[in-house]
């Protein structure tokens, strides 16, 4: 049997892959309680759920690599360098040290099903022990954000 996938195999594939970084029930309520459904841009109201790191360079659909923007910034949150880089900045500045980790970790709010974390790595006290950047949020760190 031919191994090559047909080319709407391929497509179904690749949605699939997109798919898995989407932001899960669990971390978009938070993502709008932390932010107060308000737009980090501008301050104006704001419930639309921004990757900062675009899932297509791989960001993940984690806490710290979510924010919440108005209509208005979302749009230009895609369509400008600058706003981009404004976005970075603020995980960098304001995101990372709230949730006390550094660029090359992540913050899982979703319970892991069996212990194994996404990268197939075994988790113990809170992170992967593959070293892939996990680091779970236990409830006591959840109140701060």
């Amino acid at each position: 049997m031919d191994e090559t996938l047909s080319k709407r195999d391929q497509r179904d594939k690749r949605q699939a892959d997109h798919k898995r970084n989407d932001f899960s029930a669990l971390v978009r309520a938070h993502i709008r309680e932390r932010d107060g459904e308000r737009c980090v841009l501008c301050g104006r109201p704001g419930r639309e759920v921004h990757h900062i790191i675009p899932r297509a360079h791989g960001g993940l659909g984690t806490a710290d690599n979510g924010i919440c923007l108005d209509a208005g910034c979302h749009h230009q949150a895609h369509r400008s360098k600058q706003v981009a880089k404004q976005l970075l900045r603020y995980r960098e500045r304001v995101l990372l040290p709230l949730y006390g980790i550094r660029a090359d970790e992540y913050v899982w709010l979703d319970p892991l099903m069996d212990g194994t974390c996404r990268c197939g790595g075994q988790v113990a006290d809170g992170a992967c022990d593959k070293m892939c950047g996990l680091k779970l949020l236990n409830r006591r760190e959840e109140s701060r954000g």
